[in-house]
């Protein structure tokens, strides 16, 4: 990922939730579209491949910059910035075999920018996919999954 990051298509950052990766959505995705670009395939194989080989969560989020999107596809920026997601969680899943449980999708549209929406700059920053390795507080957040095998079996059940 040396060179994605050079190149400025990827940011890599230890947040306090988690390793955070940063997909620049010219990195992934033409303008106000969500099918991943072909050329971004072997940056994802390599997150793929770290995400598979560890147990912590993976949370996909989509980001928009605060122009409004109206078309027949996005009503709106979530929706954009949740298909954006969603598109990245299938292609994991299905072309590289990241399991489904391990991965949860979140849109936020242009509620949590990175940059100023003043200036062109700052919008493409905003335009992005983060693929977000959660460490035990960014957990937290996280809805708890159901036990499972003997010791949820032997859990009492509340009324």
């Amino acid at each position: 990922m040396k060179t994605e990051i050079a190149e400025g298509k990827i940011q890599v950052v230890m947040e306090p939730r988690g390793l955070v990766v940063s997909f620049k959505q010219a990195a992934l995705f033409p303008s106000g579209e969500d099918t991943i670009a072909p050329d971004s395939l072997p940056s994802l194989d390599k997150v793929a491949a770290a995400i598979t080989k560890i147990p912590n969560p993976v949370r996909l989020e989509g980001h928009t910059d605060s122009r409004k999107i109206n078309t027949k596809r996005f009503r709106s920026n979530w929706d954009l910035s949740t298909a954006r997601a969603i598109a990245l969680l299938d292609i994991l899943t299905t072309r590289f075999h990241v399991p489904e449980g391990h991965i949860s999708v979140a849109g936020y549209a242009d509620t949590a920018p990175i940059a100023s929406n003043d200036t062109e700059e700052g919008r493409a920053l905003n335009r992005r996919v983060d693929i977000v390795i959660l460490n035990e507080q960014g957990v937290l957040g996280e809805p708890s999954k159901p036990e499972t095998g003997a010791s949820a079996a032997a859990a009492p059940q509340g009324k």
